[in-house]
């Protein structure tokens, strides 16, 4: 059984001058449906495992008990929890869902650099890295899109008649 459908197969068959379905699989497979399938894998993934990190700081928010919170932007600490919370759980469920894909995105990207150079600033490579790898996925996401699998598509399509390819 084939994650792809038939004739998309067959399309990249003649597109790249392929004799059998296997060299499309070991090429490129860059058709629209497996990019946007693979965009949908990332957007739902990165969501669900941000907010691992993002419920607890919500926990501590609604507990009251911020203080503990370390405020890397001298703005206080309720205030650093807040966004932070805001970040990673509201703009978490935005991509999961694909909606406002890029501004979610881009106060992902922001959320990350905080963490990356200001809060982890000089801990080490082995500390900082998952704050990296989270920085290059919302990156990508903010110049790929949501895809076509997402409410954001679904949006352009019914209200503003863009054919999202």
């Amino acid at each position: 059984m084939s994650i792809f459908a038939s004739g998309e197969v067959i399309q990249c068959m003649e597109q790249n001058n392929c004799k059998s379905s296997a060299c499309c699989l070991l090429g490129s497979l860059a058709t629209n449906t497996s990019m946007d399938f693979g965009v949908l894998l990332l957007r739902l993934g990165v969501g669900a495992m941000m907010l691992v990190h993002g419920i607890p700081k919500l926990n501590m928010l609604l507990s009251g008990n911020w203080a503990m919170f370390e405020d890397p932007l001298g703005i206080g600490s309720f205030l650093s929890l807040l966004l932070c919370v805001g970040a990673e759980v509201g703009c978490s469920v935005l991509l999961f869902f694909g909606f406002l894909t890029r501004l979610a995105s881009l106060i992902l990207i922001i959320n990350m650099c905080v963490a990356l150079f200001l809060y982890l600033g000089l801990s080490g490579w082995g500390a900082q890295e998952l704050a990296a790898i989270y920085l290059l996925i919302y990156l990508t996401l903010f110049y790929t899109g949501p895809g076509k699998f997402s409410v954001d598509a679904w949006w352009l399509r019914r209200d503003c008649k863009i054919e999202v390819e």
